[in-house]
């Protein structure tokens, strides 16, 4: 009975040290390495101040800026009444906002994480008169930069732009 209460304990022992210690040292230390920026969270800094993370979306209230979508998580279904109801406020208020007809379905509904940091091409575009005029620029200047800033999903033909990388380099206009 010790024989095996030993062996078992050297195990857990060993297994502690080795996955608990070892391998995070390890992984850690390769991330590091090869890796710095996304190990460290994707930062943005902006004059040696952290402005926030292309990782991780963060809400843009000012009208100035584009806005992603809303961080708030919903359970609901999508054919729940009470959420077609949300979907339609959201529409019209932001129908409101950007002066457009159609408002893209990725800021009238909600990230299914809350943190998602990127909107479709055709939810910056529809933004961008609103910008072009709160900053006094050409709306022609602001669609640039959405096309500068464009991604292309791997697996799709989607394109989607990451908000903070958009607010940045409005920022730097």
């Amino acid at each position: 009975m010790k024989k095996v209460l030993r062996a078992q304990l050297s195990f857990l022992f060993i297994s502690i040290l080795l996955f608990g210690g070892l391998y995070t040292v390890t992984v850690t230390g390769i991330g590091q390495l090869f890796f710095p920026h996304q190990a460290n969270g994707s930062q943005e800094v902006v004059a040696g101040k952290v402005v926030g993370s292309t990782l991780i979306g963060q809400p843009f209230q000012q009208a100035a800026y584009f806005n992603g979508r809303d961080q708030e998580v919903t359970q609901l279904s999508p054919t729940s009444v009470e959420q077609k109801k949300l979907v339609e406020d959201k529409t019209r208020l932001a129908q409101q906002n950007n002066q457009t007809i159609e408002i893209p379905i990725d800021l009238v509904t909600n990230s299914a994480s809350g943190l998602d940091p990127h909107i479709s091409v055709a939810a910056a575009e529809s933004q961008a008169s609103r910008i072009a005029k709160e900053r006094g620029q050409d709306v022609t200047k602001i669609r640039a930069i959405i096309q500068e800033k464009a991604q292309k999903d791997w697996f799709s033909d989607r394109k989607f732009v990451n908000v903070l990388e958009l607010n940045l380099s409005l920022d730097r206009l």
